[in-house]
């Protein structure tokens, strides 16, 4: 993966950053002066005056206790997966976890050249001019290990920071693949639901499977071996009282020390990192249920796609964890020193004897290190990994079951247009006895719908609330499969369509339209693929046709405005709320603008002007005009219909006005067909409903 590997360890040099509190009703005239780290995709603020303080992490237990599952292939796929992500970073953490693994037994042979050198100074086996020289040498040995323990942890934490990254975000990348994908009838299934709240529990924390049971493969062996050893010397009389009590609870209180926190320092982090917001607009675009119709209407899959890919190789390695962890992140190596401190008793005593040999019991010395070093394993190794791996497991499977999804319909084989009809402008629709029922509906929104419209044709569909007519736009996209009867597109089933290529052929503006979380110019230029040193004239004039450019052009930061961004930023633990206050500014700088429903409708119309081109063959337009006034309206319908040419268009509407012409539906059904005329003089429904709309405005 490209990026630099650095980077996600390294802190920057501290900037100056100044900031104004613009909160005028709490603090008129207050402003403050930050420190500025740079740490992975994060800045850290700290104010002058807070001094720093680090915070140890945290020791956390789990609650519940649960057997290991072994799925043999769900694993081999897992490993063999993670490890293509990055083979070189992968050899260096099993390095670090052997390293590890084999450090006990190097301290127990310390621990044993330290008590033969003891004991053969006890009984006088040696010179005691000897004893000290060797002792000298075994100093240098312990000394050495404790370098080769600092080392090991910090190989460890480096590689295993970098393959924890790379493996959430390969998995983040993959689910946003197949949830970006998933079509409208899939996506609202409770057991779909499930399994992706579940899945994206389980890939914030994907790096402990693969550390947790590789360490427990690692280390079982010593613990089986040393566990023998630690029976007979626990269960023993000498030792089963104030020795067996220390055993246990020496480690215990060792893990105990991290649920101690000393108080952090006041601090705020952001996230500044381009490349990690433009991921987190991707899969909230990608992901969320408010922008799924439109992401699949307008045909973004791969564009999303594509752009968190592009952004994900920018990022590299730079770190994406959380800041204030990462800052108290040395305090923990301290939990690597206690396997050398178990030492201490050995050394302590051993320069007694060498000094005074004589009122010491060298087989409780030992009993008491094997039994401290025992009770260690068996706690930190034999139950925290263990509930690790099998809680992990189960997650695993439903992991790669969601994986297997697919998006729900069935994709056709012809693309759109076919041979036949490759010069033709306009697109021909035909709904024959179509029928169609949304699943948690208790009765059919459609029902033997039908309905002809030839290319090039304007079609208005007029209809009462809940009457089915977003549904037939819906259907026309294929969002979903009509339930019974067929739908045609220029004489073929709609089926037998390639979705993309359809889709790709339609321009449709929904009732319910999204506004994505990105700037103005990155949701007119979504999939824009014009010449790129003409799209400033070409999203000015979609701005101007849509009625939103003399309002953006207000905006201090014009088409580079964020109405809905993404706020990513999070004060330090323990912050107060009369602390925050100094931090105000720097959350202001990003915060959702109010705009009003006619401005946002005036937003969206701009980016259906801007979608149009050359390869659109049907324009959909679901009630465009109802946050808009008359004045407006009629404006906006005169610009629709300048835009249409040879292309065939479609309004859907509740209320009669400049286009009003085509077509009728009440409860899901056509009712009557005909130009305005035809109609009004038929006096059936459509003329009942033009006459109840027309007569607020002749009666006097």
């Amino acid at each position: 993966m490209p990026g630099n590997a650095n980077s996600s360890t390294s802190v920057k040099d501290e900037q100056i950053a100044t900031g104004s509190n613009v909160n005028k009703k709490k603090a008129p005239d207050h402003s403050y002066t930050f420190r500025e780290k740079k740490l992975g995709v994060w800045t850290l603020y700290y104010p002058w005056t807070s001094e720093w303080t680090p915070t140890p992490m945290k020791f956390g237990i789990q609650n519940n206790l649960k057997q290991i599952t072994a799925i043999t292939a769900v694993w081999y796929r897992f490993f063999t997966e993670v490890f293509a992500l990055g083979p070189a970073v992968m050899c260096l953490y099993f390095v670090s976890l052997v390293s590890s693994s084999i450090l006990p037994s190097v301290q127990l042979s310390n621990d044993t050249s330290l008590l033969n050198l003891a004991e053969a100074a006890l009984v006088g086996r040696i010179e005691r001019t000897a004893v000290i020289v060797e002792f000298r040498k075994l100093g240098v040995r312990y000394i050495s290990t404790l370098v080769m323990v600092l080392a090991t942890s910090a190989l460890k934490e480096y590689s295993g920071s970098i393959i924890e990254q790379r493996v959430t975000l390969h998995f983040e990348q993959q689910i946003l693949a197949i949830q970006s994908r998933l079509e409208l009838g899939a996506s609202q299934d409770p057991n779909v639901k499930s399994h992706l709240k579940t899945a994206e529990g389980y890939i914030s924390r994907p790096w402990i499977t693969l550390s947790g049971l590789v360490d427990m493969l690692l280390s079982i062996g010593e613990v089986l071996a040393l566990s023998t050893t630690f029976k007979g010397e626990f269960m023993s009389s000498e030792s089963a009282g104030s020795l067996g009590i220390f055993s246990v609870l020496c480690p215990l209180l060792w893990g105990l020390h991290g649920l101690v926190n000393t108080k952090g320092n006041v601090g705020f982090a952001k996230v500044t990192d381009p490349n990690w917001r433009q991921m987190r607009a991707m899969r909230w675009i990608g992901t969320n249920e408010v922008y799924k119709q439109e992401v699949l209407s307008s045909g973004l899959v791969e564009y999303i796609n594509n752009q968190y890919a592009r952004a994900l190789s920018k990022l590299g390695d730079t770190s994406t964890k959380d800041p204030w962890a990462a800052e108290r992140a040395g305090w923990s190596r301290l939990d690597r020193l206690n396997q050398t401190l178990d030492s201490l008793p050995l050394l302590f005593y051993a320069w007694s004897i060498s000094h005074s040999p004589s009122g010491f019991s060298l087989s409780h010395m030992v009993r008491m290190q094997q039994t401290t070093r025992v009770m260690r394993m068996v706690i930190a190794t034999m139950i925290s990994r263990l509930k690790s791996i099998s809680a992990l497991s189960n997650n695993l499977v439903i992991l790669y079951e969601l994986l297997a999804l697919g998006p729900g319909i069935t994709d056709g084989f012809i693309s759109y247009p076919d041979e036949a009809h490759a010069r033709q402008k306009g697109m021909a629709i035909e709904f024959k006895d179509v029928s169609f029922g949304y699943p948690s509906a208790l009765k059919k929104t459609l029902n033997k719908l039908s309905f002809k419209v030839e290319p090039g044709q304007l079609c208005v569909i007029v209809g009462e609330n809940g009457c089915g007519k977003s549904t037939t736009i819906s259907l026309i996209n294929r969002l979903y499969d009509c339930e019974s009867g067929e739908i045609y597109i220029d004489g073929l089933p709609i089926r037998d369509y390639k979705i993309s290529t359809l889709r790709a052929a339609t321009n449709i503006m929904h009732q319910s339209y999204s506004y994505f979380p990105l700037t103005i110019r990155e949701n007119l230029t979504m999939q824009d693929t014009g010449d790129p040193t003409t799209q400033t004239k070409r999203i000015e004039n979609a701005t101007k046709l849509g009625g939103a450019y003399d309002f953006i052009q207000k905006l201090p930061l014009k088409f580079e405005t964020n109405f809905i961004p993404i706020h990513i930023g999070i004060s330090s633990p323990g912050t107060r709320a009369v602390d925050r206050e100094q931090f105000k500014c720097l959350m202001e700088t990003e915060k959702h603008s109010n705009l009003s429903g006619g401005q946002w409708q005036r937003l969206e119309l701009s980016r259906s002007f801007m979608k149009n081109s050359e390869r659109t063959r049907l324009l959909c337009y679901d009630e465009p005009s109802a946050s808009l006034d008359p004045k407006a309206e009629a404006a906006m319908f005169e610009r629709l219909r300048s835009l249409r040419g040879e292309k065939t268009m479609i309004f859907v509407t509740h209320r009669f006005g400049h286009l009003t012409k085509h077509a009728d539906l009440r409860d899901g059904s056509t009712i009557e067909q005909g130009t305005h005329k035809t109609l009004l003089t038929q006096k059936g429904e459509y003329a009942k409903m033009y006459e109840i709309q027309s007569r607020a405005f002749v009666e006097v």
